[in-house]
């Protein structure tokens, strides 16, 4: 796991409702339920935020996955309100500037998006959840 997907992951960690599914993996959900992954879908370079900044300034994006049992109304509505309630917590350490630690390079801004059901199993009794984070990080000089 690199450094920047390893800060992020043990931030995460902070909330409390995380400790439901005990660990997040990377980039692979294991079989079975109740499980979470985080994926590096991508990195945008930004423009550096005052004329004169020097290193970098760029985006990097997750996809945090959730899998989870989804058998009737109850166990979906459930899982969106964890997401939900994922997104507020986010929402409060942007508030709080409580970003992960990252060595030699500092986040900006943290965000989320689309908390979404993105697959059901054939048999409709689990579901995969998605969740896109976004953390602005500023780098060198």
């Amino acid at each position: 796991m690199d450094k920047i997907t390893k800060a992020i992951n043990d931030w995460l960690l902070q909330y409390d409702r995380i400790k439901e599914f005990a660990e997040i993996h990377t980039e692979e959900l294991p079989d079975g339920a109740e499980s979470l992954a985080l994926q590096r879908s991508g990195v945008e370079v930004l423009p550096l935020p005052y004329i004169g900044d020097k290193g970098w300034y760029r985006q990097y994006q997750y996809i945090l996955l959730l899998k989870n049992m989804s058998e009737d109304d109850s166990q979906r509505l459930d899982n969106l309100d964890w997401l939900d309630d994922l997104s507020d917590w986010i929402d409060e350490q942007k508030i709080n500037r409580n970003y992960p630690k990252l060595e030699n390079k500092q986040i900006k801004k943290v965000s989320c998006a689309n908390g979404i059901t993105y697959e059901t199993d054939e048999e409709q009794n689990v579901s995969i959840y998605y969740l896109q984070l976004y953390f602005d990080i500023k780098g060198g000089n």
